[in-house]
């Protein structure tokens, strides 16, 4: 359960905004914390960095999109004393009864999670983002708006779909990879591999990430 009050961690770009007005619409209690210097002025309840150390240590979520972010997000939250990251479901979205969410994801405005839905640690599900039946999204995993995955598609730690993207059944995208905006993905993708395109095809290698684990669990 999301307590009255709740601290929005890495506000430093504007997708902060849709975190925030997520809360907001639940009925919370927002403040920021900008971890990095640079976030907007008119962020709710806004700290700084040369504030950190004396900020409240409450519930959190954070307010990153990019999956190449959220994992180091979560792990400067914790290094920060943050210690009870929370789901965050925006009121707009339709989550099955069956869903499972766990600490740290959020899901925006319009978005759907249908039946045995899995979300990992500190993943994310963007704007109208379809999620189908017995799909499961790793740590830190990202969405981007209006992704859609059919059933049984799973999404390594890392990922990223991109803006408008499908996923096929049963295609496995993995860990670190990236789905480019508006691709059909017909068949598995490779680690660090980044593809594009209808039927979706290796553009090209990315530099492998530390493999890392939720800090919170």
């Amino acid at each position: 359960m999301i307590p009255p009050s709740l601290t929005v961690f890495a506000v430093a770009t504007p997708y902060a905004w849709d975190v925030v007005e997520s809360a907001r619409r639940a009925g919370l209690d927002v403040r920021c914390i900008d971890n990095h210097g640079g976030a907007d002025p008119r962020l709710p309840g806004l700290l700084g960095p040369g504030a950190l150390v004396d900020a409240p240590r409450g519930a959190f979520t954070l307010g990153l999109a990019s999956a190449d972010h959220r994992r180091p997000g979560a792990a400067a939250a914790a290094a920060a004393g943050f210690t009870d990251p929370v789901a965050l479901v925006d009121p707009t979205a339709a989550v099955a009864s069956t869903a499972t969410v766990a600490h740290g994801a959020y899901v925006n405005a319009g978005a759907v999670l249908a039946s045995h839905v899995t979300l990992g640690c500190h993943a994310h599900v963007n704007r109208s983002g379809s999620v189908g039946h017995d799909s499961a999204l790793g740590f830190g995993a990202s969405l981007g708006p209006g992704v859609v995955l059919t059933g049984h598609v799973d999404i390594g730690a890392g990922a990223f779909v991109g803006a408008g993207a499908t996923v096929l059944p049963g295609v496995r995208v993995g860990r670190d990879a990236v789905v480019g905006a508006g691709a059909v993905v017909t068949r598995d993708v490779d680690e660090d591999a980044v593809v594009v395109g209808n039927p979706a095809r290796v553009l090209r290698r990315r530099d492998p990430r530390e493999k890392v684990t939720c800090p919170h669990c």
